[in-house]
């Protein structure tokens, strides 16, 4: 491939990634582009429309898209319809993917084993039903203080390849298929560190791209239709919330206020929890300030005095101000005691949200990762508890976790502390 055939599709690649990022503001299965190459004409799934799509091209009918390059050669020919005739059938040798920190990446095909770091990426490999292939993972996941401890117990005698920074010699030591992780685990351009290994980033802590994410990461893994379950069970739930919340006027909203691990610092529409309150129906009084990448925004209380929310949401858990939560505890104790503190600080006391006793804390557990849906069930009952009077999220729960999370025996009428005060149905 001569270079400017390489930058053109290196090009194509990132304007592909801010499209696929613009196409999914709203979380719905048919408002993204499947990053995979192969995915010739765009849309959501790899099928004989692609190969259509590329026989109309090499024709010269149709023009080339960004991913009408299945085999990433820099050509488009027959060769291409047989790659894309693989993957449908599932038994392509290899396949590239445009993953979260805009790189094409080709990994050979079949996956067998894995490292993964990072906790969200980790949930995902359960959801898909592919754990058994681990074979490496970070200290994080092992130590007794962190939801993943007890969320994922399958990793506690894995060997570990991150303590803070990935160690590389032992994620080469252990020779996987791939190595999957959040995106800032491993800085841009120390992926060369790791020659050989296929490194896929991936942002699974944002609602926004999820679906489109688990579609990608489904094809990688050979677990098309577990993604694609995955999706039939949560679209369904934020499209009654969205069709009863979406008609109601600005000034029936509920004004929600979220802080997240510190006083004051709240989020944006871009982070993760603030776009959560958007798909719950209510109306994040930060979501159009300015913030850091992530979302993340300090202000000032007299702001939220002058915003006057209905609601304050408060996050809790990952022993961040101090506080246990989620899966993690049986006990309300620290929770409790967070919800008393934020009730009485004297500079807040006129605002609505306090003088009503509207303080809720809510689990990081079920927020920060592809599990999301299940916080999304909480916020939307706390914000709107008589328009959705029949929505039990704690059965949501329940039943996701039969489904994605079997292995664990939880019962979530028993165990964890995930809203505080606890919903009442």
């Amino acid at each position: 491939m001569n270079a400017s055939k390489i930058y053109v599709l290196v090009i194509d690649a990132i304007i592909l990634s801010l499209c696929i990022f613009a196409s999914t503001l709203a979380v719905n299965a048919a408002d993204y582009t499947l990053g995979i190459y192969g995915n010739a004409n765009l849309d959501v799934t790899i099928n004989e429309q692609d190969v259509a799509y590329v026989q109309d091209v090499i024709k010269g009918t149709e023009a080339p898209t960004n991913l009408t390059d299945a085999n990433y050669d820099g050509k488009i020919d027959e060769n291409d319809i047989a790659q894309i005739r693989q993957i449908i059938n599932g038994t392509e040798k290899e396949i590239t993917i445009l993953d979260w920190a805009n790189r094409a990446v080709t990994i050979k095909e079949p996956v067998n084993s894995i490292v993964v770091c990072g906790s969200d990426p980790a949930v995902a490999l359960r959801i898909l039903g592919v754990m058994d292939r681990v074979i490496g993972v970070s200290e994080f996941s092992q130590s007794t203080k962190t939801f993943s401890h007890v969320f994922l117990p399958e990793f506690k005698d894995l060997p570990t390849v991150a303590n803070g920074e990935v160690d590389y010699e032992a994620v080469l030591s252990l020779k996987p298929d791939v190595f999957i992780s959040d995106v800032y685990v491993i800085p841009e351009g120390d992926e060369k560190k790791l020659s050989g290994i296929p490194v896929l980033k991936f942002d699974l802590y944002r609602a926004r791209t999820i679906f489109n994410q688990m579609k990608t990461l489904g094809y990688v893994l050979g677990a098309e239709e577990r993604a694609q379950e995955y999706i039939d069970f949560v679209e369904p739930i934020l499209k009654e919330i969205r069709e009863k919340t979406e008609s109601l006027p600005s000034d029936k909203k509920t004004r929600v206020y979220l802080e997240a691990q510190r006083d004051y610092i709240t989020h944006t529409k871009m982070g993760a929890a603030g776009y959560q309150i958007e798909l719950a129906g209510g109306q994040n009084i930060a979501a159009d300030m300015i913030g850091g990448a992530t979302g993340w925004l300090e202000v000032d209380p007299e702001w939220i005095l002058t915003e006057n929310p209905d609601i304050i949401v408060k996050m809790a858990g990952w022993n961040r101000d101090n506080t246990t939560a989620g899966y993690e505890t049986d006990d309300f104790t620290s929770m409790k005691a967070l919800r008393d503190y934020i009730l009485n600080r004297p500079e807040l006391a006129e605002v609505k949200a306090i003088e009503d006793g509207n303080v809720e804390i809510l689990s990081y557990d079920i927020t920060y990762t592809p599990d999301y849906v299940i916080s999304v069930a909480y916020l939307t009952k706390l914000f709107y508890p008589e328009l959705f009077k029949d929505l039990d999220p704690v059965a949501i729960h329940q039943e996701y976790l039969n489904t994605f999370h079997k292995g664990l025996g939880w019962d979530v009428k028993k165990n964890g502390t995930f809203v505080y005060p606890p919903i009442a149905n």
